[in-house]
């Protein structure tokens, strides 16, 4: 995957990573895709032959330094976890991480169209990589293009050790599977051939009920991500207000709120990373 992470330059690629309105862009000026989520166009092949999709990506702490120790002490976490593991009565989910190293973990989060059969357009990945945190957001800039990134994510898949999300085994990995049939892509699968194999998945939504339920007011990700990271999102975009959001930017290319939906993306998965550290440690975000 790390071949193919674009990288981002200047201050108005971190402002855009950073969700940002550029000071000269006028309220009512259309905003382009280039603009507002620096990437560039990459092919990777399909069913259908080579198709083209839009990549954003880069080291995290480049769009959001505020957030750079975080990947230090995810790599410290995940080499010394072993050590603690058998105290914390984690997960079988758990347990995988915990022997292997941290560049094997795939955080991954979707954002769709809507609820069951609707449309993939934003497929998001983040692991440990050359000592950082890097993300590769793989986004369909129209209906044409859900088919390769969808196969961009599969191809990601073969290589990580543990694929972790939040509530994916309901609903990411249900909803990619049915859309990747559609397309004809093939997925990893669990008895696959070792190049080819479909591997463990740690979905945190359970091991975060198990951990903080009744202790918080539910166990949502963004309840778990103020309470316990203590992250107050500015400017985010509502989850309900994605797929609209999605759709106006198919119908007049205005890419404004796109990067709203971007970053909502990207502090998903750096959330699902800190949830790992504290289930690793049984230490909650104020250290104790």
């Amino acid at each position: 995957m790390a071949a193919i992470l674009a990288r981002r330059h200047g201050e108005a690629g971190r402002a855009a990573a950073a969700g940002e309105v550029r000071p000269d862009t006028a309220p009512g000026e259309p905003v382009s895709l280039a603009d507002a989520c620096p990437g560039r166009e990459v092919t990777v092949a399909t069913p259908l032959g080579g198709r083209p999709y839009w990549l954003v990506g880069g080291p995290v702490a480049d769009v959001l330094p505020d957030e750079a120790p975080i990947e230090a002490e995810y790599a410290a976490v995940l080499r010394g976890a072993r050590q603690r593991f058998d105290e914390l009565s984690a997960s079988a989910g758990l347990c995988h991480l915990a022997d292997g190293g941290p560049g094997g973990p795939l955080f991954m989060d979707i954002e769709t169209c809507g609820l069951s059969g609707a449309m993939i357009f934003l497929v998001g990945l983040m692991r440990y990589a050359g000592g950082r945190l890097v993300y590769a957001q793989h986004l369909a800039r129209d209906y044409a293009e859900e088919a390769p990134v969808l196969a961009a994510f599969a191809e990601a898949l073969t290589s990580a050790g543990a694929l972790v999300t939040f509530n994916g085994k309901s609903f990411d990995m249900p909803m990619i599977r049915e859309r990747s049939i559609i397309h004809r892509v093939e997925l990893p699968s669990a008895d696959g051939p070792p190049d080819n194999r479909l591997p463990p998945h740690l979905d945190l939504l359970h091991d975060a009920r198990r951990r903080w339920k009744g202790q918080l007011p539910n166990c949502r990700l963004q309840t778990l991500e103020s309470h316990l990271c203590c992250r107050a999102r500015t400017g985010d975009i509502p989850g309900g207000d994605i797929p609209d959001a999605y759709q106006q930017f198919v119908r007049d290319g205005d890419a404004r709120r796109l990067r709203a939906i971007c970053r909502h993306n990207l502090l998903d998965m750096l959330t699902m990373v800190q949830l790992v550290c504290m289930l690793l440690t049984g230490c909650d975000g104020d250290g104790q």
